[in-house]
């Protein structure tokens, strides 16, 4: 059958993925030291040289074979970074060198290496994803035994426990992986003539690692692992592969700080990546747990950050039944095969005596569970006693207080005549109260032996004496005491849970509470302030945001915590301002990538950073000032990062909706121009058409012309020229009022003369229309630049002679009040419509009531008025006259 073929959006999707891709990662791959990896590397790189590649060698181990030395010749190798640590001197790569020389492909040996921890990167296969990055195209060499998810494994054939290891997504990521690969007759050969070691390390070598049997053990791991590297990226990069191919295994693995889980974690890991299925490891969090220790919480921590090395998804739910609580999501969930762990140490006294494999028989029969079994015993220890049990003076005293109030009551109601009977409900109160007040669980006990002997004490016959002389009362005494203890462990129980629920709760809350908070912040310092207070109230700790623009810090803002004193707020204040801070936010911003405390990048610094993405973009940065001995929990860190989200949501939010102002500003714009350029298209042709004819009339036909014609045409020419100066004044005047290009030149100007002035532009030689001013006082003085109200004046006053019939009456009115000069322009025209007086001041607004020989016009001169005015500090008004016609109205500053 035919292979169908792609759709174009498939293309385009995979050459729009090739265009973000960073360089590509060569892998040689050995199954031992000694099998030629870096010689393969860098025969690799002098036949790339060859072709025309740039290539230079970042760091190599020093070999003393000589025929691989011999292979570094004519390769340029950048200069290794001496760096000094604990008194001893270590040469690591130089990453800042081989970024600021930008080579096409860098040679860099032993993937697995640990950098000094000095360095910004734990291990080296950081420096080499930050090289990859950039776009740099890196080969690298690995032994087989390195790889994390085979570590077991590799353990289980040699005996060894390897310490450097790589996650396996960067194998699987790489872009070529070349296997070196000799018979392991040959390298126990070289192993022998000293080409791999010393004659006495060669000699412990062969007897250990450098068996015959684990070398070819080791060989078959290397080569299977290279061939499911293979399957599985020929599944993804083809398409009827990827659809032919049910992927649909789910497998589950449940992770504890158990010293062992790693290897259940990575058995699972190793299914998952054979079958070619989804990983998920399910942390059950007991409800009832007692603080863990600071060992547990660490490998907690590694075993988390374990499972999304080798690309799992980590869950965690709260219950107190584990076995439940995996059987549950494996229904939930679509889960095909579970793994869980089973060690060989001998059944403690204080676990119970049903095995979790048993339970989640029983709830899911039909799940395959793969069990993981485990040589490795641990010491035999006694179960830490914790905080709950420990005993607290302060609950002392409110026992004695309580049982002091509750016995006074008991001896009054016995001398009322109550029954013993009642009297006893009343201690098993006195101990439900002490189970709320007080926070230890063994006060739970004492105080239920306490209420069993002042009871005898005070109301048992002999009385005032712990003798018991009826027989009943021993019977008494049991059950007052387990309905006491039980009770009590009851109200602990709960009151545990009431926290527990408490606290999920306010955590569910601040997730709630930050994206409706978000969704109402309507500038981008409100979304910056609501989204770190959120952050704050979740962490407890100080955050500090950068804000960045073009790959700078713009501005900083630091978000305090009540938790804390201000003294310890200032300090944290003062470390987000130290430089090493500031160059591993600049880290951030350039490689979009969290780095600082609990991270593998600059674990050394102060705070833990995240970038904010926004478009593809960083547009911040967030500082969290966590400490080394408390990292951030693996539950507040998702929660955390669904914060971050719904942060970076509202900043898109935000910048799409400043995007869209801009677009429908270009559009206004836009909008703008072409009717400026329809405008002047009619307004210019046609008074240039008028002039030019009538000039043409009069030179080649004058003599045949009437005097009276000759006077109409030499008018009309006027008026047309007229018109057009004026119209290019406002054009010229709008244009440099809009790039601020006018000066303003404020004096205090004679009002009269300025409207005489206005007058001699505006009044025609046939005038029609009845012009008139009033001046009160008659010397008024305004404080104004001349040129400008002029102008005002001009276009209000030819709006007024173009928009009223002739004979119509046209008044100016400019008196004092209140320290200003109030300018009234009024006509007895047919007024404004009401439906254009909101927008008569826009640009390009032109009324709808026109003579029928006036031209259309540009609609600006309104327009400019307004936008003059407001440079004065005023506005221009408009208002009907009575009975009929307009007023525009407007004032200016007396003094300056």
């Amino acid at each position: 059958m035919e292979q169908e073929r792609p759709a174009p959006e498939t293309f385009l999707a995979r050459l729009k993925q090739e265009e973000h891709v960073s360089g590509k990662l060569k892998i040689f791959l050995g199954y031992a030291a000694g099998v030629g990896k870096t010689y393969a590397m860098l025969d690799a790189a002098q036949q790339a040289q060859t072709l025309g590649k740039d290539v230079v060698v970042g760091y190599v181990e020093p070999h003393p074979r000589p025929e691989t030395l011999a292979l570094l010749e004519g390769l340029e190798q950048i200069p290794t970074k001496k760096i000094r640590y604990k008194k001893k001197d270590f040469q690591e790569l130089d990453i800042d060198a081989v970024l600021s020389r930008k080579p096409e492909i860098v040679l860099i040996d032993e993937l697995a290496h640990s950098n000094v921890p000095i360095m910004r990167h734990k291990k080296r296969f950081g420096d080499i994803e930050e090289l990859l990055a950039k776009g740099i195209h890196v080969y690298t060499t690995i032994n087989i035994q390195h790889i994390e998810s085979l570590h077991d494994l590799v353990e289980e054939i040699t005996g060894i426990k390897v310490r450097e290891r790589v996650p396996d997504y960067l194998i699987d990521q790489a872009a070529q992986i070349k296997i070196v690969d000799i018979e392991p007759d040959e390298l126990i050969q070289r192993l022998q003539d000293g080409k791999i070691y010393s004659k006495q390390q060669a000699e412990k070598a062969l007897q250990s690692f450098f068996s015959k049997q684990n070398l070819i053990a080791l060989r078959e791991i290397a080569l299977r692992r290279a061939a499911d590297t293979i399957t599985y990226k020929q599944i993804n990069s083809n398409e009827s592969m990827k659809h032919s191919v049910q992927i649909d295994e789910h497998i589950l693995v449940g992770i504890s700080s158990s010293p062992t889980n790693a290897k259940v974690i990575r058995n699972a890991a190793r299914l998952s990546q054979a079958l070619h299925g989804k990983f998920t490891a399910l942390y059950v969090q007991k409800v009832q747990e007692s603080d863990r220790t600071t060992a547990n919480s660490e490998r907690l921590q590694q075993h988390i950050k374990l499972v999304e090395q080798l690309g799992g998804h980590v869950v965690i739910v709260q219950e107190d039944d584990i076995a439940a609580a995996l059987a549950n999501y494996a229904q939930i969930s679509g889960v095909t095969k579970l793994v869980i762990g089973r060690t060989s140490m001998r059944k403690r006294w204080w676990q119970p005596s049903s095995k979790i494999s048993d339970q989640l028989t029983e709830f899911v029969p039909n799940l395959a569970i793969h069990i993981v079994p485990d040589q490795e015993n641990e010491q035999f220890y006694l179960p830490k006693i914790n905080t709950q049990w420990s005993f607290d003076w302060l609950d002392l005293l409110k026992m004695i207080f309580i049982f002091a109030f509750i016995s006074f009551i008991g001896l009054y109601l016995y001398s009322l005549g109550i029954s013993e009977s009642n009297v006893i409900t009343i201690y098993i109160l006195g101990v439900l109260i002490l189970a709320i007040w007080s926070s230890g669980w063994i006060m739970s006990i004492i105080s239920s032996i306490t209420a069993v002997l002042l009871f005898n004490y005070l109301f048992t016959e002999p009385r005032f004496s712990f003798d018991a002389y009826h027989r009943d009362y021993p019977m008494t005494f049991i059950i007052m005491f387990l309905s006491g203890f039980i009770t009590s462990s009851l109200t602990k129980k709960i009151k545990k849970q009431t926290m527990i629920a408490m606290r999920k709760s306010y955590r569910m809350e601040v997730l709630l509470d930050v994206n409706r908070r978000l969704q109402h912040a309507k500038t981008i310092d409100d979304i910056i302030t609501e989204g770190m207070v959120q952050i704050v109230k979740l962490v407890e700790k100080p955050v500090q945001f950068f804000e960045i623009e073009n790959n700078a810090i713009v501005k900083s803002m630091f978000f305090h915590t009540e938790s804390m004193s201000n003294s310890e707020n200032k300090k944290a204040a003062s470390l987000f301002g130290n430089p090493n801070e500031h160059g591993v936010v600049s880290w951030v911003i350039n490689n979009k990538h969290v780095a600082g405390i609990s991270t593998d990048i600059f674990p050394e610094v102060s705070a833990y950073y995240l970038p904010v993405m926004s478009n593809g973009y960083v547009k911040g940065v967030i500082g969290i000032a966590l400490s080394k001995q408390l990292p951030l929990p693996a539950f507040e860190r998702n929660i955390l990062h669904a914060i971050i989200n719904d942060f970076s949501f509202a900043l898109d939010k935000w910048y799409l909706q400043k995007l869209n102002e801009e677009v429908v500003r270009e559009a206004e714009m836009e909008q703008m121009r072409a009717n400026l350029l329809r405008a002047i298209s009619h307004d210019l042709r046609t008074p240039l058409t008028a002039i030019s004819g009538n000039a043409d009339i009069l030179l080649t036909n004058a003599s045949n012309i009437p005097d009276n014609e000759k006077n109409k045409l030499y008018e009309d020419i006027y008026k047309n020229s007229k018109w057009l100066v004026q119209m290019v004044e406002n054009l010229l005047a709008v244009s440099r009022l809009e790039n601020g290009q006018l000066a303003l030149e404020m004096h205090l100007e004679l009002v009269e003369e300025i409207i005489q002035e206005a007058l001699c532009h505006v009044v025609r030689l046939n005038n029609t229309h009845k012009i008139s001013y009033q001046i009160e006082p008659e010397f008024l003085f305004a404080f104004m630049d001349a040129r400008l109200i002029i102008q005002v004046l001009i276009n209000i006053i030819d709006n007024a002679l173009t928009y009223t019939p002739p004979g119509s009456v046209i008044t100016l009115q400019v008196k004092e009040s209140s320290g200003l000069v109030d300018f009234t322009i009024s006509d007895d025209g047919p007024g404004i419509d009401d439906a254009i007086k909101d927008t008569l001041f826009d640009p390009f607004t032109t009324g709808k009531k026109q003579r029928s020989d006036s031209r259309r016009g540009l609609g600006l001169g309104l327009a400019l008025c307004q936008t003059i005015l407001k440079l004065h500090g005023s506005v221009i008004h408009v208002s009907n006259n009575q009975p009929q016609g307009t007023v525009f109205h407007f004032s200016l500053k007396k003094e300056s």
